[in-house]
């Protein structure tokens, strides 16, 4: 397994990136980037741990944030829209009679931001699974410099990512392989189906058949069972796009946090929520 994955990391980053401008970016000052959450539908949770025990989990808030080494999931018939970059400084409105203590200071409260040029767009759908094995940015004095690696376990996201410098980079792995980015809008989901709105991307799966690599351009569409690259109707295509215009928007216009009035109650004693992951029954809130 792990000579799969050293294969497949090295064929996507061999065709996207090269290994000289990789270098100027480690060897200029890089700090850590964030993950912001801006808007939830339904409910979701996240863990400060890649691998979580069932009492590392806690309800997930809009204006939460968070870095690398994290882990997020939606419930059942849930949404939550994430930026990925640079830290969104805003006003902080706890709101102590409505959230019991938990690991984090309570996140409540009302504010707008213009997302900047190196913040991308996640938007997890209903049971999915993401971690977050990296986000870094660094200042060449030229230009910014992202490193971002997303590990898609289940569900799938829709994407948008805004154009890279050339020394950036951008993965997301899922159980079969990984894929690379390069300023799209995309959905992927963590069986390998991929639908490329806009832009370019890579992937690399290790099958039955051995190692797969595809490559996609605007309005592809990879299925993993087939095999197969197909272009997207004009019908598919307008549907893609409207769903990318409503995703697009909360990075590229102002993003206004939602004003939210949801009562959550965290045990004192186990510090966890009354969640229940897509297609479990019960359990105590076990984790991925």
């Amino acid at each position: 397994m792990k000579f799969a994955q050293a294969f497949l990391c090295a064929a996507v980053c061999g065709f996207l990136f090269s290994l000289h401008t990789n270098a100027v970016a480690q060897s200029a000052g890089t700090k850590p980037g964030y993950v912001t959450v801006v808007r939830i539908v339904g409910e979701a949770r996240y863990a400060k741990s890649l691998n979580p025990k069932p009492d590392d989990w806690h309800p997930l808030t809009v204006g939460q944030t968070l870095q690398a080494g994290s882990i997020l999931q939606t419930a059942a018939n849930a949404t939550v829209d994430l930026v990925l970059g640079d830290k969104i400084l805003h006003q902080i409105d706890s709101i102590p009679d409505k959230v019991a203590p938990a690991a984090d200071a309570p996140v409540r409260g009302l504010d707008s931001y213009k997302a900047t040029a190196q913040q991308n767009v996640i938007r997890m759908q209903e049971g999915t699974v993401l971690a977050v094995d990296k986000l870094t940015i660094a200042n060449t004095g030229i230009d910014a410099v992202s490193d971002t690696e997303l590990d898609l376990r289940e569900g799938t996201i829709f994407g948008n990512v805004k154009k890279l410098s050339s020394s950036s980079q951008y993965f997301i792995k899922i159980p079969s392989g990984i894929a690379g980015v390069r300023g799209t809008t995309f959905v992927i989901s963590a069986n390998g189906a991929i639908t490329d709105v806009q832009g370019s991307m890579v992937l690399s799966t290790v099958g039955p058949n051995g190692p797969t690599t595809v490559v996609l351009g605007p309005g592809d569409q990879y299925n993993p069972a087939t095999g197969q690259v197909t272009h997207l109707t004009p019908q598919q295509f307008a549907q893609a796009m409207r769903t990318a215009v409503e995703v697009i928007t909360v990075v590229e216009g102002i993003i206004t946090f939602a004003d939210d009035h949801t009562i959550i109650y965290i045990s004192p004693t186990h510090g966890r929520p009354p969640f229940v992951p897509p297609g479990h029954h019960g359990g105590g809130g076990q984790g991925p």
